[in-house]
């Protein structure tokens, strides 16, 4: 980790099955609490306001630090937080109890940012999975995004659940449990062009390939009830997809553009445009569309 950036360890509540807080709290050294960590970056001069970015299924935000070096240099303070059972993220790995749950500590994360900067706008960005989560977020917490970007959503997302116990596990009363790992099948090429990237996506210590029943059942609750409800989030949206993504369909975020929905697509890009080979262009988008719709 480089030495301009913070890291942060928020102490949240441990979630129900369902996602919301229970009564209960686990991280063993302080009994009862839950430690999401966060990488923060500070802006480059007076802050204008804060960005938080999202990760994907698998993934860290330790992996965004080219992306937040960009924003700072724009004046935004960055939050890379790892979502539960991510990067250094307590928590089983791969597993979210569910959006309620997400939607809880993207509030706690905000929060802790509004303690520096309560007056300036707050602006997420998410990736794949982090889209989604990003996306709902915003429509079920009505002003607390100034403004979205959404890179490559899970239109559909394609996850492989873990088998449902049949036969003799299930005579021996072995029930599908919600933290029960299924797989997430990214493979690094999927991701990006850039050999280096994709290569780093299958060793690094941050990414991994799980993912629990339970976070596959709401990735696909949110891509169903949310991605439709776009446009009526009221605050500025734009969605970003490289033209060659084998994982999300960049027509279906063809689909998505309209007088409130902004669009910017990637030619050659793969799943992550954010770590592509050319990935400045894309920081670049991202950073002249904020000047457009949030100026200083």
């Amino acid at each position: 980790m480089a030495d301009e950036f913070t890291l942060t360890n928020l102490e949240l509540r441990e979630s129900t099955e369902t996602g919301e807080a229970a009564s209960g709290l686990s991280h063993s050294s302080m009994k009862g609490l839950f430690l999401l960590s966060v990488m923060e970056l500070a802006a480059r001069g007076e802050p204008r306001g804060a960005v938080t970015v999202l990760h994907d299924a698998g993934d860290s935000g330790a992996r965004y630090q080219d992306l937040a070096r960009a924003l700072a240099e724009a004046g935004w303070a960055v939050a890379l937080p790892d979502m539960r059972g991510h990067g250094r993220s307590e928590g089983p790995r791969g597993h979210s109890a569910g959006l309620k749950e997400v939607w809880r500590d993207v509030v706690e994360i905000q929060n802790h940012l509004a303690y520096r900067m309560p007056d300036e706008p707050k602006v997420i960005i998410g990736q794949g999975l982090g889209a989604l989560y990003a996306l709902s977020y915003a429509l079920e917490n009505p002003g607390a995004a100034a403004a979205l970007i959404l890179v490559a959503p899970l239109h559909e997302p394609h996850f492989q659940a873990p088998p449902t116990p049949t036969g003799f596990k299930k005579l021996l009363g072995k029930k599908a449990r919600g933290d029960d790992a299924g797989s997430i099948g990214y493979r690094g090429d999927d991701l990006t062009r850039d050999a280096a990237r994709a290569a780093a996506w299958c060793r690094e210590d941050g990414t991994h390939d799980t993912i629990s029943r339970r976070a596959i059942e709401q990735a696909g609750e949110a891509a169903r009830l949310y991605l439709p409800r776009i446009a009526e989030t009221g605050v500025p949206l734009l969605v970003l997809h490289g033209e060659e993504d084998p994982i999300a369909s960049v027509e279906a975020s063809r689909a998505l553009a309209g007088p409130t929905v902004s669009l910017r697509t990637f030619p050659g890009m793969r799943h992550h445009p954010l770590q592509e080979a050319g990935a400045e262009e894309v920081h670049g988008a991202i950073t002249a569309w904020l000047d457009e719709v949030l100026p200083r």
